[in-house]
C-alpha cells in the first residue's frame, strides 16, 4: 500500500523534476559561457525549495504519521517552516545584473525558471496538505488554514531575505531571531516592507494556490485517504 501510494505521488510530480533538471542544464550552459559559478547557489535554493514536498510526500507514504498527533504536528511544523523556502527563489531577482557575460534575457529566463520551479514544489506541497487538512477539519476550515499558511509563507520569505535568516535559526538562534522579528513588525523604518512583503506574496501565494488546487478536495481524500484520523 505504501509503495503504491509513493509510486502514485511520484508518477504524479514527474514534470517538476524534469522542470528542475532543465533549471540545471541552463545553469551548466551558463557556467560553461561565463567560467563561473555565481548562480549555482541556485540549485541548492531548489532542492531546499522541494524539501516542503518531500515532506508531504512523506505522509502520504506513511499514513500512519498522521494518525498519531505526536509525530503529525513535529512534521506539520518543519513544513510551516521550510515552505517559505519555495517561493523564496522569486526573491533572487534582486541579483539580476546588466553585465554578465550573457545576454540578460538568458539570466532571466534561469532565474525565472528556477522560480518557476520552487514556486510549483510549493504548491503541488500545498496541495497535499490542503487535502489532509480538508479530511481532518473540514473544506471551510482547510481555507481558511490555507490563508493563513500563505501570509506566513510570506512573511518567512521578508525573514530570509531581509533579516537573513534561515529555516533552522529558529531552532539555532530562538532569542535573537524572535527579537529581530519583533522589531521588524513594530519599527516605523521596518514596519512597512515587513508587513507589504507579508501581505502582497501571501496574497500571490493563496491566489496562485487558488487556481492549482484540484476542485471537489472532499471527493479527492476519499479517494486517496483510506484511513482513519485518531487524535
Amino acid at each position: 500500500m505504501i509503495q503504491t501510494t509513493a509510486s502514485r505521488i511520484f508518477s504524479r510530480h514527474y514534470i517538476l523534476f524534469a522542470l528542475a533538471a532543465f533549471c540545471i542544464a541552463l545553469l551548466l550552459v551558463r557556467s560553461k559561457i561565463t567560467h563561473s559559478i555565481f548562480f549555482f547557489f541556485l540549485i541548492w535554493n531548489l532542492f531546499l525549495a522541494y524539501t516542503p514536498l518531500g515532506l508531504t510526500s512523506m505522509l502520504y507514504s506513511n499514513l500512519k504519521i498522521t494518525n498519531t498527533w505526536y509525530l503529525y504536528l513535529p512534521v506539520l511544523f518543519c513544513w510551516l517552516l521550510l515552505l517559505p523556502n519555495a517561493p523564496y527563489i522569486i526573491t533572487d531577482f534582486m541579483h539580476l545584473k546588466r553585465e554578465t557575460g550573457v545576454p540578460v534575457w538568458f539570466d532571466v529566463l534561469l532565474i525565472a525558471s528556477f522560480s518557476i520551479t520552487g514556486m510549483l514544489f510549493g504548491l503541488a506541497s500545498m496541495k497535499d496538505m490542503f487535502r489532509l487538512f480538508v479530511y481532518r477539519f473540514g473544506n471551510n476550515t482547510a481555507w481558511f488554514i490555507m490563508a493563513g499558511v500563505c501570509l506566513l509563507c510570506g512573511f518567512g520569505m521578508y525573514v530570509g531575505r531581509f533579516l537573513r535568516y534561515n529555516s533552522w535559526d529558529i531552532l539555532q538562534k530562538p532569542y535573537t531571531m524572535t527579537i529581530d522579528i519583533l522589531c521588524s513588525l513594530t519599527n516605523a523604518e521596518t514596519c512597512k516592507p515587513a508587513w507589504g512583503i507579508t501581505i502582497g506574496f501571501g496574497t500571490l501565494m493563496f491566489l496562485l494556490f487558488n487556481l492549482y488546487h484540484t476542485p471537489k478536495p472532499k471527493k479527492i481524500c476519499k479517494n486517496t485517504l483510506n484511513f482513519k484520523v485518531k487524535i
